[in-house]
């Protein structure tokens, strides 16, 4: 995960903290024997009192949230609590209660401080379920990884799940949940993904953990607290399990901005990719479900005695305004607050009635320690050790989009540890014409952010030094480039000397078709699921989301394709791309001294495969770089041993860099466009970043490039494959290599389209 929790917290320091603090948990005492009323903290609630039809109503009167089965509603009934809700676990399941797609309450949207999801439950199942794991989804819009058509997920889930990953209903079922963060095009990491497993992340309150052995009735809960990110879950009236994020080596965080996902909410199991049937018989729930309830409160007590939230203190800034909420759980009456150990940086003060640390500091002190001590008015203590460090101000806008001749231009600069207003300048350089430099505000007197707007007028690069100078007089600055290309590459489109294009823009997000019409050309997802579709801003279409770890990506259908193997291009060919790649860590994978493997080598499109036998493909790398930036390269293998044309990059062939060694790589994670173009009369090679020449080779090795490709590989994008990938089967994927960010269209032409 990308976002650590501290990075979170530093999004607003003077309000967030204010608004985030929850209410406290309500005094449930046996009010879940019960069944449940509706309250003011109610989001929703359905009591399955039907008893008979096909459909459930919410309690609360919103007809938008009647749940529906997908073919027929099975019905139990239990003494005390009227009729239940009753699931069977079956190939095609007719019973499964679907309800509305994207629906703000079902989402948990409107849950922006905390949660709690609970339903009474009986299974009638034997545990041990498909490989062995139990995992039995009881309600939530999450598709357990098996992507809906619409493409980016977003969803949550919560159900039961064996303790150990392998157990049988005699070894215990525990209450677990996940949450899926939307990515809008950054890592997918803020989410809490498969993290809260019992497997993965105990986090039991008991040393015996207390578990469901049995098929009787029980109440399971899951409650969230955002202040201090922390899941907690209950079994009949317990508190069993409390996990607090970020956990070692996963510093991932719930981000609740899961919109437009298409995903719908289900009730006894999750909705399978195909639409319909709801034929996915992995984790659909065997038994009776009642009185399944969602509130915008923690109902219940996470402790019995007084104690400190946990939680990290965002940083401060110089001369800026602080203020950051302390909290307590099971306090009685009210709380007092004093520093018992250390200090706060110079600036700084408790509130010891509030629970508040608030001021401004004056200097910069990198992590100042104290011990705070929580005492409420039955004597209850509690200590805790916190750090707070006082940050200095930073420019962190170190690179800018794209911008297009002819085509409005907007890109935001931000600091972070800066006291407004804020005056920006270019201090070197000039803007292109058409550009200008202004603030963001409601005055210049309340500034915050620099805003380069505008519509160029011609393409060019143009260096730039962007200066930022605080109310305290402060200044920071960075060089950046700002690229004006050409209006043409804004979108790239077929024509008469289209080979093959993919724009990812097809109606289902597992299958790409060619905009060309051949339907062998088409792309499937690699791990029978869908892509994660993303918004490039400036664009109102959506590429796809790769995560780095060789199971996500796209392979063709047919082998050995003649186009996408250039063999239809006899004199000459244009391969471009438009890429976004990674940051420098890989989302997931190995890792390497506690941190994920580092990106430093990614296959964006080809051919190629294990054997190397006739095999090309398109790639970004560092290998070799002196900076550290990762440039376009291409592997080309001819069908004989001696015709293999590798590490055809600026890096490694340094001789063939037309221009500065400085623009011929990537070093941030704006988008690029790429392309390679080959001449067979003059066996020219040439690498084009953003619509400049960065490298050009004639007869690499002194070996003329050979044609005469006699593999059947399949194409790829972003995996390397070492075998075939089968759309609705199984794959086969080489797992090292794969690409880490974005990839936006792709087209192969049978001619050289750039530099001529």
């Amino acid at each position: 995960m990308t976002k650590k929790l501290g990075c979170y917290y530093h999004v607003c320091v003077v309000l967030c903290l204010a608004a985030i603090v929850c209410s406290p948990p309500l005094r449930a005492d046996d009010a879940w024997r019960r069944p449940f009323d509706p309250d003011e903290h109610t989001v929703v609630l359905y009591h399955f009192d039907e008893g008979a039809g096909n459909e459930t109503h919410d309690a609360l009167g919103d007809n938008s949230l009647t749940l529906r089965a997908n073919k027929r509603g099975l019905w139990g009934r239990r003494d005390g609590f009227g009729a239940t809700a009753r699931f069977e676990r079956k190939d095609d399941d007719p019973n499964l209660l679907v309800g509305p797609a994207n629906h703000d309450k079902l989402h948990l949207r409107n849950c922006t401080k905390a949660w709690t999801v609970e339903a009474w439950v009986k299974y009638e199942g034997h545990g041990g379920l498909d490989s062995g794991r139990t995992a039995l989804n009881l309600c939530g819009t999450d598709d357990e990884g098996f992507s809906l058509p619409t493409g980016l997920r977003g969803g949550w889930s919560f159900g039961l799940h064996s303790k150990s990953g392998k157990g049988t209903l005699d070894r215990g079922i525990t209450p677990w949940a996940r949450f899926m963060g939307s990515p809008r095009g950054k890592d997918p990491n803020h989410d809490t993904s498969g993290i809260l497993l019992p497997y993965f992340s105990p986090g039991f309150t008991d040393a015996q953990p207390v578990v469901i052995t049995n098929n009787g009735w029980h109440h399971v809960v899951w409650q969230f607290r955002y202040r201090d990110q922390t899941h907690f879950f209950f079994l009949d009236g317990k508190l069993i399990r409390r996990i607090q994020l970020p956990i070692q080596d996963e510093n991932r965080i719930v981000v609740n901005d899961a919109v437009n996902v298409g995903v719908p909410f289900v009730v006894g199991g999750f909705p399978h990719s195909q639409n319909p049937p709801f034929n996915l018989k992995w984790g659909t729930f065997e038994g009776q479900i009642d009185e399944l309830r969602i509130s915008s409160v923690m109902r219940y007590a996470v402790a019995n005695s007084l104690g400190i939230i946990r939680q990290t203190l965002p940083d401060a800034g110089i001369n800026i305004s602080y203020s950051a909420q302390l909290g307590t759980d099971a306090a009685r009456g009210d709380v007092t607050w004093k520093i018992v150990d250390g200090r706060l940086p110079r600036g700084l003060t408790l509130d010891s009635s509030a629970g508040q640390i608030h001021g401004t500091p004056h200097t910069s002190s990198p992590r100042t320690a104290c011990t705070l001590e929580a005492r409420d008015e039955s004597g209850a203590i509690d200590t805790h050790r916190f750090e707070l460090t006082v940050a200095e101000g930073q420019l962190l806008t170190e690179s800018l989009p794209p911008a297009f001749v002819g085509v409005g231009f907007h890109a935001e600069l931000n600091t972070r540890h800066l006291a407004t207003p804020l005056r920006w300048e270019i201090v070197q350089g000039t803007l292109p014409a058409g550009i200008e430099l202004t603030v963001a505000g409601s005055s210049r007197h309340s500034a915050t952010k620099g805003v380069l707007r505008g519509i160029p007028r011609s393409k060019g690069w143009t260096p730039l030094t962007v200066q930022v100078t605080d109310a305290n007089g402060e200044s920071r600055r960075h060089d950046v480039v700002m690229k004006v290309l050409p209006k043409t590459l804004i979108e790239i489109r077929p024509d008469q000397h289209t080979v093959a294009l993919f724009d990812w823009q097809g109606p289902d997000g597992k299958l790409i078709p060619d905009r060309m019409g051949e339907a062998s050309h088409t792309l499937t997802w690699t791990n029978m699921g869908g892509d994660r579709r993303v918004t490039w801003p400036g664009r109102n279409e959506r590429f796809p989301q790769f995560t780095g770890h060789g199971e996500h990506g796209f392979a063709s259908a047919g082998k050995g394709l003649p186009k996408l193997d250039f063999k239809t291009c006899q004199q000459e060919w244009t391969l471009e791309v438009w890429v976004r790649r990674g940051g420098p860590l890989q989302a997931f994978g190995g890792t390497v001294r506690g941190q994920h493997s580092p990106f430093h080598f990614g296959h964006v499109c080809g051919t190629y495969d294990k054997t190397k036998k006739g095999v090309w493909e398109l790639y970004l790398s560092d290998m070799e770089s002196t900076d550290g930036s990762m440039a376009p390269g291409i592997n080309f293998y001819g069908a004989a041993a001696d015709q293999a044309l590798e590490h055809l990059d600026p890096w490694h062939r340094p001789t063939g860099i037309v221009g500065n060694r400085s623009t011929a790589g990537i070093r941030d994670t704006e988008w690029h466009h790429l392309a390679w173009q080959y001449a067979y009369d003059q066996d020219l090679h040439e690498l084009f970043l953003d619509g400049r020449l960065i490298w050009k080779m004639q007869s690499p090795d002194g070996r003329r490039l050979v044609n005469d490709r006699a593999h059947d590989a399949q194409f790829s994008v972003s995996t390397r494959l070492t075998g075939y990938s089968r759309y609705g089967g199984g794959f086969n994927y080489l797992g090292e290599g794969n690409f880490f960010g974005q990839i936006g269209e792709i087209r192969i032409s049978d001619v050289r389209r750039y530099g001529r």
